[in-house]
């Protein structure tokens, strides 16, 4: 590694733990001497010539610029191992009992946000990219049923529609029992045009088996429709990120981060920009999707379940732990969709 590069990845690893601007005595003593403090200086005023560090107008010291955590992250970044109580608690995410997928989803999140300190999102897949299981449909009472839509990774989607007041159980019995037959391993793009279908077809038959197909497959539309842009979207630990300093001293930056964990947009953004991803991604500053980012660092990757795929990611302040974050990050998503993928067949 080049003299820059070293000097570089010290301020850099420096500034993680430390949060204040890096002075070249600093430097100088982390590489225990073997530069004069002299000679850092020069070496630092050279990286920041060519942008990759900034000086604060308040300190003598200096620290990365966007350009420059995108350089460490690229070229001297070597994610450590998962440490050994990283993957014990990463082992233990699994089901407990009398608790559901999203539940699941909101300790996976929890889970990274604290071992990280900072915050955690998962995103669950959006229901017209799954493969459907089952729809289950219950009558709670005259005019009223619930439509449960329950996809392969597990997750539950539900819908109270009203109905014809004289629509008995048994009738409801018939609707999914019907519904259920031409759902396993379809997509909510395919059952929808398989029920479009099914309403079209045979118009003008009046036998009962013709009526209850129809009824069907309408109230089936019914219970999907709307449902396709839909992603469940867990945060974790956001306070403990506006209570860091690059917050706390700019309460603008607050509410601007506050605004974009509120957009559903930014994570649907996110989730489309990994779905087809095998690797890890880092998002610095003004890489992020969203402006209300740009004081944050973010680890995200994918996980995949039933044909479905999700996300999970912990942001930051930049100056995030990043050679453990993504270790951790990337077994939180493996050992998810694992879990939620042996789900399937119980």
């Amino acid at each position: 590694m080049d003299r820059e590069h070293i000097i570089l990845r010290e301020v850099v690893e420096t500034y993680i733990h430390s949060g204040e601007a890096v002075g070249s005595k600093i430097v100088s003593e982390r590489l225990k001497h073997s530069l004069s403090s002299a000679s850092v200086r020069a070496v630092m005023a050279n990286l920041g010539q060519r942008g990759y560090l900034v000086q604060p107008h308040t300190s003598a010291g200096r620290v990365p610029t966007d350009l420059g955590w995108r350089e460490y992250l690229d070229t001297i970044l070597v994610p450590e191992g998962l440490r050994p109580k990283d993957r014990a608690r990463v082992d233990s995410l699994d089901f407990t009992d009398g608790h559901s997928a999203v539940d699941l989803m909101r300790k996976a999140a929890s889970l990274a946000a604290t071992a990280l300190g900072a915050a955690a999102v998962v995103v669950a897949p959006r229901l017209e990219r799954s493969v459907l299981k089952r729809l289950e449909l219950v009558l709670l009472g005259p005019g009223r049923v619930i439509a449960l839509a329950v996809t392969e990774s597990g997750l539950v989607h539900e819908r109270l529609l009203a109905v014809e007041p004289t629509l008995s159980r048994s009738d409801v019995e018939r609707f999914a029992n019907y519904l259920n037959d031409l759902l396993p391993g379809r997509s909510l793009v395919e059952v929808r045009l398989l029920l479009e279908a099914a309403q079209r077809a045979d118009k003008d038959a009046l036998d009962e088996r013709t009526r209850i197909e129809r009824q069907a497959a309408k109230l089936g539309q019914r219970a999907l429709d709307g449902q396709g842009d839909e992603a469940e979207v867990l945060i974790e630990g956001a306070s403990r990120v506006l209570a860091q300093r690059e917050f706390t001293e700019s309460p603008q930056l607050a509410s601007e981060l506050l605004r974009a964990l509120e957009e559903r947009e930014v994570w649907l953004d996110l989730l489309g920009r990994v779905e087809t991803s095998e690797d890890i991604r880092v998002y610095v500053g003004e890489e992020a999707p969203d402006p209300g980012f740009s004081p944050c660092g973010i680890v995200v990757t994918r996980w995949t379940a039933g044909g479905a795929t999700g996300v999970v990611a912990v942001f930051g302040p930049k100056r995030l732990d990043y050679r453990r974050a993504i270790p951790l990050v990337a077994q939180v998503g493996r050992r998810l969709g694992e879990v939620l993928e042996a789900a399937r067949g119980t």
